[in-house]
Order: C-alpha cells, then structure tokens, then sequence
C-alpha cells in the first residue's frame, strides 16, 4: 500500500512540474510583442524621421531607459529648453547633390544657429528628398561634434518640388520683373518661396527664413522677439539693403525727382531698399494681404516699375522693395546686425565716392550674409 502511495505522490509531482512548465511557456507566448511604428517611419542616423506626404518630422530618438542609470537633474537651461516652445526657422537648400560650397554653407549656417540659441527650434528645410538627407547627415554631424542635444531641435521636410507647380504661374510673371536673363542665378522659383510661406507651412504662425550663406553669432530667440515690435500693419521684417544696389536701379527715377530720398543712404535719411537674406514672416498677415497680393499681378506690376522705371535682378527683395517704395507701412526695419552684408560688389562698379555710407553698420554683428558668394572670414 505504502509503495502505490508512493508511486501516486511522484506521478502528482510530476504532473505539478509538467503544469508549471506550460503555464510558463503559455506566459511567454502571451506578452505583447514590442511596439512596432508606423510603417512610415524609419530610423535614420540618430533620428526619428515620420514621413506624412511631403512632411517628414524628425525627432530625437531618445535612449533606452536604464534601471541602474543614476537619475541627473536638469540645470535650469536645460529644463528651459526642453519646455520652451520650439521657434520655426526655415532654410531654402535645393540642388545640393554633389554640390560641396552649399553644403558647407548649411553646416556653418546650421551649425552656429543652433550653438547660439537659446531656445529649441523647428528646423523647416524646404528641399527635395536627396536634399533632405544630405542636411539630416549634415546637421548630426553639427550636434555631435558641437556635443549639442538633439532634444532642441527638430527637423521638418518641405518638398520644393511637389510646390513648383503650385506657384509656376505665379513666379512666371514676377521672373519677367526682377531677373534679367534665362539662366540668371535669380531665375530659379525657389527665390520667390518667400511669398508663398503661407502656402508651403500653412500651420504656423512666424516664421524666421534665412538664407544659408551666413553665420550666426547672436541669439535667434533674441530676433524671434522683433516679432513683438511689429505694428498692426507690418508683415515682414528685413534689415535694409547694405550696397547702393537701389540707388542704381533708382536712378532714372532719382534724376526725375532730385529731392527724393528713395535710394539714398540711411545718413541722408534715404531708404536703401530691403535684403531678404534674414526675413520675419508673419504667415497670417501675408496670408490676407490683399497688397501683397495685387503686387504679384502682371497689370500692377507694368505701373509700379514703369513708374519708378524699375527693372530687378534679384529675386524677391526686388519686389519686397518696390512693394515698401508705395507702401512702407508693411514692413519692419530690422537693425543691420541681424543681416550683415558683406557683399561690396558695388565698390567697385561706379559708387566708390558713396559705398561706405550704404556699407556702414555700427551695430553689434548677430547674423553675418556672405551675400554675393563673398566668403565669410573665420574671425567674424
């Protein structure tokens, strides 16, 4: 008896152990499996990158937690930025493939802007998608070799390509007034984006565009604030054009009209015109700008530049300023520290005597433009 007692306890253990290693294994099978993304997302060098059509935004990919990781609290910069609301800044960066000059140009453009900021930004790259990879590369390799954090930026995918046709019409008529040749380096639609930035980003609100041939030493946080000094009326901001480019194309108009101070430089009281290589862009005024708007008309643009015999070259700024000649009230007059100009082309063409009264900025320098592919000197 006691032996059948004994074979019934180890056929009892046996089952026991059997039932154990089932519930176990049914455990194991039963746990969700990881969490899988969307299956339009990719990681990419470090990133996050979450393509919606023709909006790619980039995110950092934060690291995985660890339970022995000592827990390190923030510095107040810290927590300032990962709590601010990001600032939206915009670069143009097409036809960059195999093209070495202009990608420097982001990375040293890129580069300063996000070492001097204080605040986290929203980096809108408006681009083709080759163009949008070479940048992610090239800004990775800004933020690990300036050990910036990722966490402070984020980078958006705006297709320059899918907009084109969108705007063609558009930018046809205002090629006829402000370039001069086919193959003029103005010529290309991505010099009239600007006009358009209600389009292209409908969901924000401000916007800073800047060209990518400068360096920034000031704190875009700081000329994010110009915003806050606009009037009612005002649309864009630009800092004044640096070069008597203006007085140039002015001067039909300035001999007709010898009291004017259209064309002049800032010491005579003159407007030299705007540079839009640094632009505040309200989106919502330029949205309902009906000015704005009949400036972009073929009638309204034969009256005005026939009026002012007015023929430009340089893409939109041309317009910017044609358009402030009539109606100076848009516009916000940044100061020249925020668009330095370096370009002196006009030195040399017939306006020696007067260059330095346009040329002269007495402001501390905060954005400096190598404006007319002038090279911008290491110790600036």
């Amino acid at each position: 008896m006691f032996r059948r007692l004994r074979s019934l306890g180890h056929a009892f253990l046996l089952l026991t152990f059997a039932a154990v290693i089932i519930f176990l294994c049914g455990w194991r099978d039963a746990q969700p499996a990881p969490l899988q993304g969307p299956s339009s997302t990719v990681v990419q060098e470090g990133l996050v990158v979450i393509k919606e059509k023709d909006l790619a935004v980039n995110m950092p990919l934060f690291p995985a937690f660890n339970q022995q990781q000592e827990a390190v609290p923030l510095d107040a910069r810290e927590n300032d930025l990962l709590y601010r609301p990001p600032l939206d800044v915009a670069f143009i960066f097409t036809h960059a493939r195999d093209n070495w000059p202009l990608q420097n140009q982001l990375r040293v453009a890129a580069g300063s802007l996000l070492a001097h900021s204080s605040a986290p930004l929203r980096l809108h790259l408006i681009t083709d998608e080759d163009g949008f990879h070479t940048a992610t590369k090239i800004i990775n390799e800004v933020q690990a070799t300036n050990q910036l954090d990722s966490r402070h930026i984020k980078l958006v995918y705006v297709s320059a390509d899918d907009f084109i046709p969108e705007i063609e019409s558009s930018v046809t008529v205002l090629q006829e007034f402000f370039t001069r040749r086919a193959n003029s380096y103005y010529r290309d639609a991505l010099f009239f984006f600007s006009l358009h930035l209600h389009q292209l980003l409908p969901g924000l609100e401000r916007v800073i565009l800047m060209d990518i041939d400068i360096k920034v030493k000031g704190d875009v946080a700081e000329l994010h604030s110009h915003f806050e000094r606009f009037t009612p009326g005002n649309v864009m901001g630009m800092a004044q054009e640096q070069s008597p480019v203006y007085r140039h194309l002015l001067s039909v108009y300035r001999r007709s009209h010898p009291n004017t101070t259209l064309g002049s430089p800032p010491s005579e009281g003159g407007f030299t015109g705007f540079n839009s290589g640094v632009v505040l862009i309200d989106i919502n005024k330029l949205r309902e700008s009906q000015i704005i708007k009949s400036y972009q008309k073929r009638p309204k643009l034969v009256e005005r530049t026939q009026h002012y015999s007015f023929q430009g070259h340089l893409g939109d700024q041309d317009l910017y300023t044609l358009i402030a000649l009539d109606h100076p009230e848009l516009f916000y007059s940044l100061p020249c520290g925020w668009n330095r100009q370096l370009c002196d082309w006009w030195r040399g063409h017939g306006y020696q005597a007067v260059f330095d009264l346009y040329f002269n900025c007495p402001e501390e320098l905060k954005i400096i433009h190598g404006n007319c592919k002038t090279p911008i000197p290491d110790d600036l």
